[in-house]
């Protein structure tokens, strides 16, 4: 487990990540579970995918909703987010979010295999105006400059290249 002091924004508020990698969720309260993102690969290349508002790269994913699995969120961020199809997926690290008032959630981190069905034109919510194919080893040329998400995608590409 690593410790980043205020590493993210979250509602406006500077936190503290707790990250951990793991193979599994068990465990994990499933009621503080929020989110659940992937880094997603397709022949041997990595999506990512330009947020509008925040005008950065990123790893697909995003906000589990009401009366939903966290399984089923990571599918229907990632085909609402690239228009890709989620073939296989597995756990590969997760995010204790500690506020400064003490409250807490987490965020799910997956190695996802996918398939684009079609040309992306735009996520249903407006907010990722693009995506892009890249190779593992550049993607610290693309993402925002974060020790927590150079993490989660160093693992992934641990993972997916121990396969």
């Amino acid at each position: 487990m690593r410790t980043f002091i205020n590493a993210i924004s979250y509602k406006g508020r500077k936190c503290d990540v707790l990250y951990s990698h793991t193979d599994t969720f068990d465990g994990l309260p499933d009621n503080l579970i929020l989110k659940a993102h992937a880094v997603c690969f397709c022949d041997n290349k990595i999506l990512l995918v330009s947020h509008s508002e925040w005008n950065i790269w990123s790893i697909p994913g995003g906000t589990r909703d009401e009366d939903e699995s966290i399984d089923q969120t990571l599918m229907r961020e990632i085909q609402e987010e690239t228009n890709c199809e989620v073939l296989d997926y597995e756990p590969i690290s997760y995010q204790k979010v500690i506020s400064p008032d003490g409250n807490t959630h987490y965020r799910l981190q997956y190695l996802c295999n996918v398939k684009p069905l079609g040309e992306f034109k735009t996520d249903s919510a407006g907010s990722v105006c693009k995506i892009l194919w890249i190779d593992p080893e550049e993607f610290k040329e693309y993402i925002e400059k974060k020790e927590v998400r150079e993490a989660v995608l160093q693992r992934a590409i641990e993972v997916y290249k121990s396969k």
